[in-house]
């Protein structure tokens, strides 16, 4: 899978590349081109490099979508936290019974229509599970800052590619200054050479050279205004603006490159970047996060404590209350016969009777009321070897993530060994380039001083100052080629990319 690292710097050589291409494009010139000269007439909105880095950063989508992720973890993280509390919950039931039916009260027989509601809270809580819990609440933790890091190293990737496409629009209306200030340099001469065929001092055929060298520099001008346009909508594009968005960029100080050595070396820019840089965190804390997963893992081989309470009770409308009277009462049970003389028998029965009252829905609840509490403790034995396969899989996820972290760091250091060479390499091109526009601005002012007084052709003329153009175009691309260098190494480092 492709690191973060190696995307970042693919889309930095892609804009680098688009940003080189379209300064090739635009014919100018420019002895030391900072901002100085004629611009381009623009009324659009005034967007400062800050301006545009904020507004990026505010409406980039994968910004949002990264931002929501991190809402997520820490969703899960907060979840993961409460998982250690005990659960409580209740519940009440309310039931109809007709016909045939067993008295919940006294579980007789009975037909009559019974009516029943009982409540109920239980709890329960893990004691001991292996300390998966306390892992689980880690590993989110470590998630949620690998997201955070991750979010973080989008916002400076993305960052970076506004600095490049700022740069691009800057790049672009130095060179069409420059375009602009070359038509009055070719038109003076134009006029110049007019008076002088005119006066028979130079052929004709001298004005239509400098007449198409007018031309062409209107072309220079026209590419370079259409090369601003694209340039704009480029960072337009990085900002997630709309298109139709008038745009113009403040003018920030870019200083003409002062070519000296890198105040840091490659390896000391690596072991800076390695202790800060978003990415590489990240990567370390899905090793650290793996961990914790193998750790989880091991704690299903161990076995899992909990508790239970219980706390229940019940009304019934067939509850009453049955009350039994028992009295003597006296009664002739017969005669007897003694001496002819009938005598009564008195009896005393004992009989009874009984009354029922329904005993009241507050009074049930708490003469019902019952109690539990319970200890479990599941151990596991044999569970067709999920405990060993998941095991076996979260090793090789810590596996993989140790790899992908050394990838990282690989990438990086490749990163900055090759944006070292680039500085390098781009520092002597713009020095080479220094030489040479100064050797042919004095071999151009030569030229035009002998074409002024008739002993140079308009060809060699033309010659002359197309090569001085090219030099100067070259000038300009290593210019903020260098400067971009700089700014690659400086981000590595988290120096600020501002000017």
């Amino acid at each position: 899978m492709t690191s973060a690292s190696n995307i970042r710097m693919k889309l930095a050589k892609i804009l680098l590349s688009t940003f080189l291409l379209a300064n090739t494009i635009a014919f100018a010139q420019s002895s030391a081109v900072s901002g100085s000269g004629n611009q381009i007439a623009s009324t659009g909105e005034k967007v400062t490099l800050q301006e545009a880095i904020d507004f990026a950063l505010k409406n980039n989508l994968s910004i949002k979508q990264n931002s929501l992720q991190v809402e997520q973890g820490l969703n899960t993280l907060e979840q993961s936290k409460w998982a250690k509390y005990p659960s409580l919950n209740g519940g009440t039931n309310f039931n109809v019974f007709t016909g045939r039916n067993i008295n919940p009260f006294t579980n007789g027989i009975i037909t009559n229509t019974v009516g029943s509601n009982g409540f109920g809270l239980n709890s329960a809580v893990t004691i001991f599970d292996g300390y998966q819990t306390r892992n689980g609440i880690a590993l989110n933790q470590l998630n949620l800052e690998a997201s955070r890091l991750d979010l973080q190293a989008m916002k400076n990737q993305i960052t970076l590619n506004i600095v490049v496409g700022y740069l691009n629009v800057l790049s672009q209306q130095d060179l069409l200054a420059v375009a602009q200030r070359q038509i009055e340099v070719t038109q003076t001469q134009l006029e110049r050479t007019q008076k002088l065929v005119n006066a028979g001092s130079l052929p004709e055929t001298n004005l239509y050279d400098i007449k198409a060298q007018l031309a062409n520099d209107e072309v220079s001008v026209v590419n370079a205004e259409n090369a601003i346009i694209s340039a704009k909508l480029t960072l337009k594009q990085l900002m997630n603006s709309a298109a139709d968005r008038d745009i113009d960029v403040v003018r920030v100080e870019v200083p003409n490159p002062n070519i000296q050595p890198y105040p840091n070396s490659s390896a000391q820019v690596y072991e800076i970047a390695q202790g800060f840089l978003a990415d590489v965190q990240a990567a370390d804390m899905r090793v650290k996060a793996s961990q914790k997963g193998v750790d989880i893992a091991k704690g299903l081989k161990m076995p899992v404590i909990s508790a239970t309470a219980n706390i229940n009770s019940n009304y019934t409308t067939a509850a009453e209350n049955v009350s039994v009277t028992q009295r003597i009462v006296e009664t002739e049970a017969g005669f007897v016969n003694v001496g002819g003389t009938r005598y009564p028998v008195i009896a005393f029965v004992p009989t009874s009777s009984t009354t029922s009252e329904k005993i009241n829905y507050f009074r049930q609840l708490t003469g019902n009321a019952n109690n539990s509490f319970g200890v479990s403790v599941r151990i596991p034995i044999f569970n067709g070897y999920s405990t060993k396969f998941r095991l076996t899989t979260a090793q090789i996820n810590q596996k993989q993530s140790e790899i992908q972290a050394d990838n990282v760091r690989l990438r990086l250091r490749q990163d900055i060994d090759q944006a070292y060479v680039n500085l390098t390499n781009s520092a002597k091109r713009f020095s080479a380039l220094g030489k040479q526009v100064s050797a042919l601005e004095e071999s151009f002012r030569a030229a035009e001083s002998r074409f002024n007084v008739g002993s140079l052709n308009a060809l060699d003329y033309s010659i002359s100052k197309t090569n001085l153009d090219r030099a100067r175009i070259n000038q300009i691309q290593a210019k903020y080629d260098y400067i971009f260098r700089i700014k690659i190494l400086d981000y590595y480092q988290n120096k600020p990319l501002s000017f």
